[in-house]
């Protein structure tokens, strides 16, 4: 890979993919919406700023989503099923809903979660999420240096044509004209996947002046076979990448870690207690690398695979994920998948592909007994069994639903009782260990707002999902102390949910 620059539009369609697998959609939905979002902008005559907005909107609509992913598996046994959600009239809402919430369960289980869901859903359930989803995609737009009509246009990604949207921002032509352009454009691409022509343009018809402009669903309805047309070949991403509008924009340097950054960050936010995982991987791969001596490509080539490294695991059961207990053969099954998800999601990337291969090595052990390619011995680069090792010691020193973490010397000896067993390549752990002695698993740099030691311990336990109660029971604080604290953390972050906050100390490593 050539690490001098990396097309912005690259770094996207791979994210499209991982956004796909974490809403539990076809592959390649994201895509398809994207390429009718152009074609739906040009066709509106909108001025070229704004299909450019379209295109990426497109993409990263949705990019929030795993914000609330674990709070969700609370509720559903498999979040990823809500994905049908996306495109259903109102008066398919409710059965549609009902059919997620009841899958696998009694007749008995499954009315007792509706009742409760459906009761959580009058207090707000869905609009605090949203309102969450919104505001995570808007700082993680606003790091990719997105124009600000994307930036803008994401805190409309729930807002309806009629204003009847959960957290009622906006309505008719104030909102997002490239969003409104999106919303007709996703129903498209998403029902392609499984209707017909004929039935994609009623359906638009019908959500019409309710859900989506009418305007712009009559535009789509009265010439569907132009915007579906030639959705299904083979070169799917590379179509999405010529339709790029405004060409090629590249990133240098700094800017591409950043975009990398924002990729390891949405796949962190799947699960709570792997929020900056990924970034901590990266960080001590890097510093091993350099430990060995290994030249400048492969120490910026293995820190940038270890960013992207565990993204597959969106297209895991978040319930899978934070299991305590023992895991069955096909719930370990589906866990190793991830690794395989990571590879396939940078596949179609000539660019990033070898990244994705490197980055599901992650997993490989030098005796061929790790996944998911059980890969061992030479056929394992340098720089995989570094980030195996690197993997591995930050795993260990992180606490994890089954067990609790390590310390810093017994993760040490245990990756090195490892290695003399065949598992790890010595050199690589040795590497890593030197790494970890020389920058502390547990330092941080200075954050730019200046927050107290309370207000960090605070912002970490929220960032990781807790609630005001649960935090004020681990600092031995009053509930009310701790709201509070958190008030106060979102006022000076600027911020106004979990996420923010979460990304924010992610940012500025006080996790």
């Amino acid at each position: 890979m050539d690490t001098a620059r990396v097309r912005l539009a690259d770094v996207l369609t791979s994210l499209a993919l991982a956004i796909d697998l974490g809403l539990g959609i076809p592959m390649q939905t994201i895509h398809r919406s994207a390429l009718i979002a152009v074609r739906l902008a040009r066709a509106a005559g909108l001025h070229e700023a704004d299909v450019a907005a379209a295109y990426n909107l497109a993409i990263l609509r949705f990019v929030g989503c795993s914000t609330t992913s674990h709070e969700t598996s609370s509720i559903l046994d498999d979040e990823l099923a809500l994905g049908e959600l996306l495109v259903v009239s109102d008066e398919e809402f409710v059965p549609a809903f009902s059919r997620a919430l009841g899958a696998g369960k009694s007749e008995a289980e499954a009315q007792a979660v509706i009742q409760r869901t459906f009761a959580a859903m009058a207090t707000g359930l869905f609009r605090s999420n949203h309102v969450m989803h919104c505001e995570a995609a808007q700082l993680l737009a606003r790091r990719l240096d997105m124009d600000p009509r994307v930036v803008d246009g994401l805190a409309h990604v729930y807002e309806r044509w009629d204003g009847q949207s959960t957290q009622r921002l906006a309505e008719g032509e104030a909102i997002s004209l490239p969003m409104r352009v999106v919303q007709v454009a996703y129903l498209a691409g998403q029902d392609s996947m499984s209707r017909g022509a004929a039935e994609i343009a009623a359906r638009a018809r019908a959500r019409a002046g309710n859900q989506l402009d009418p305007g712009l669903a009559a535009l789509l309805a009265e010439d569907i076979d132009h915007f579906l047309s030639d959705l299904d070949g083979p070169e799917l991403t590379q179509k999405l990448l010529d339709a790029e509008p405004g060409g090629p924009v590249w990133l240098t340097g700094p800017q591409i870690d950043q975009a990398l950054s924002a990729i390891a960050d949405f796949g962190d936010f799947k699960s709570p207690h792997m929020l900056g995982h990924s970034r901590r991987v990266s960080a001590i791969a890097r510093a091993a690398a350099s430990a060995a001596s290994l030249p400048a490509s492969d120490i910026a080539q293995v820190g940038h695979a270890a960013l992207i490294h565990d993204i597959g695991r969106v297209g895991v059961q978040a319930q899978l994920l934070s299991k305590s207990g023992d895991l069955t053969r096909a719930e370990h099954e589906r866990i190793r998948l991830h690794s395989y998800l990571t590879g396939r999601i940078f596949a179609d990337s000539p660019v990033l592909a070898p990244l994705g291969a490197l980055g599901s090595a992650h997993h490989e052990r030098l005796d061929g007994s790790g996944y998911h390619r059980g890969l061992a011995g030479s056929s394992l680069s340098g720089t995989a069994r570094l980030l195996a090792a690197a993997n591995a010691w930050c795993a260990l020193t992180e606490a994890r639903p089954h067990r609790p973490q390590m310390t810093e010397a017994e993760a040490a000896a245990e990756l090195t009782t490892q290695a003399k067993a065949g598992l790890f390549d010595r050199k690589a752990v040795d590497a890593v260990l030197t790494a970890a002695g020389q920058k502390g698993a547990r330092a941080r740099r200075a954050a730019s707002v200046t927050l107290s030691e309370r207000e960090i311990e605070v912002l970490r336990l929220l960032s990781r999902g807790g609630t005001n109660a649960a935090i004020a029971d681990e600092l031995g604080l009053s509930p009310k102390t701790v709201e509070r604290h958190v008030t106060h953390i979102y006022d000076k972050l600027g911020v106004t949910t979990r996420a923010g906050a979460a990304i924010y100390a992610l940012e500025n490593g006080l996790l």
